[in-house]
């Protein structure tokens, strides 16, 4: 597997993140503590996590993610103390995942696009058009077979424990850019624009359908991108667009509803080693607050979505909905990326395909 080639980088990255704590990095939420080395609490000595993410202060996400942590903190009487690292304070997320591989890090979040450098198990949540609705797609995260059947995916392939599964953004990815031509109403008004892109193969088939340049790139480097021209664009949620400031630097928004970023967050074996291992009591503690998690951000995330299309155009944005043709070649311009990509011994099996497809015919 991709992630054993890894592990050289993950202990030198392990260096660095530690480093970078030993100089004043600050963590947004919780107190350092003593922590129990050997994972027993008998003691009463605390245990403290490093959890990381790269969610912005003071959105949505974050909040939620506050609130994750003090639920953490209060079931476990104390126990268990959270140091939270958001804004990409200990890098991105591939970064990040390296170090929780590494065993330096403990919680660390990951989209499935950057997840699919190590692990596919996620790769069916980028295929476009797959889903009908934000339900949709939590309706499947909440499916307990399609769940264990991810989490044993990520589990064998880099040792990492799903802890929960979001939807960033809470609705469908959107096109903000910069073209020369205005608006881009179909697919083949995107021809020649440099979309960043995670990496994801999913996801540069689907550039490639629309005649688009993929330009990979970490996402806290995008606003910089935009800003010199090195890309034109990216395909993402408008609140999360948004609350990165990437609307000063685009002129366009296209609603095209077709695809959703999803994203987990993990769990290192060295954290459920300091948690008194997999079904212990704390360890439990931490995965019951996880799928409250869930919940909770999607409940913020829809009030969020509330007015974010309103801030976005006081931005100064153009957003375009497509009318009911346009958005069909939208969408078969997505699903003609699947053939590549589905099938026996292919990134997706046909099986979780069917599976979710059969869950969005209650929606």
């Amino acid at each position: 597997m991709k992630a054993k080639k890894l592990i050289a980088t993950a202990v030198t990255l392990g260096l660095f993140l530690t480093a970078c704590g030993s100089n004043g990095s600050t963590p947004s939420g919780g107190n350092t503590g003593t922590p129990s080395p050997s994972g027993d609490t008998s003691t009463g000595e605390q245990i403290v996590l490093k959890y990381a993410a790269a969610e912005v202060t003071g959105t949505p996400e974050d909040d939620a993610n506050l609130n994750f942590i003090k639920t953490i903190e209060e079931k476990s009487n104390g126990r268990i103390k959270v140091e939270y690292y958001n804004n990409s304070q200990l890098g991105n997320d591939k970064q990040v995942l390296v170090a929780a591989m590494g065993g330096t890090l403990d919680i660390v979040k990951s989209s499935a696009g950057n997840l699919m450098d190590y692990s596919e198990a996620l790769a069916f949540t980028d295929l476009p058009g797959l889903f009908k609705s934000q339900p949709h797609v939590r309706a499947v995260f909440q499916d307990e077979d399609i769940r264990s059947q991810i989490a044993e995916q990520i589990q064998s392939d880099i040792g990492l424990v799903p802890i929960n599964y979001d939807i960033d953004g809470g609705a469908a990815r959107a096109l903000f850019y910069n073209r020369s031509g205005g608006v881009a109403k179909v697919p083949s008004d995107m021809k020649g624009v440099k979309l960043r892109t995670t990496g994801s193969e999913i996801e540069m088939a689907l550039f490639d359908q629309w005649g688009a340049s993929s330009v990979p790139m970490n996402f806290n480097e995008v606003y910089l991108g935009l800003s010199q021209g090195t890309v034109e664009g990216l395909y993402g949620h408008p609140i999360g667009t948004y609350g990165n400031k990437l609307c000063e630097v685009t002129d366009y928004c296209t609603i095209i509803d077709m695809s959703y970023v999803a994203s987990v967050q993990l769990m290192s074996a060295s954290c459920i080693e300091k948690l008194g291992g997999e079904g212990s009591e704390l360890y439990n503690i931490v995965m019951e607050a996880g799928k409250e998690l869930e919940l909770y951000k999607d409940q913020l995330l829809n009030e969020k979505l509330e007015t974010i299309m309103d801030e976005i155009t006081a931005e100064g944005v153009e957003v375009y909905y497509p009318n009911d043709e346009e958005i069909e070649l939208w969408r078969e311009s997505g699903q003609a990326v699947w053939g590549d990509y589905v099938g026996d011994g292919k990134m997706v099996s046909q099986d979780i395909v069917d599976k979710v497809l059969a869950i969005g015919e209650e929606f």
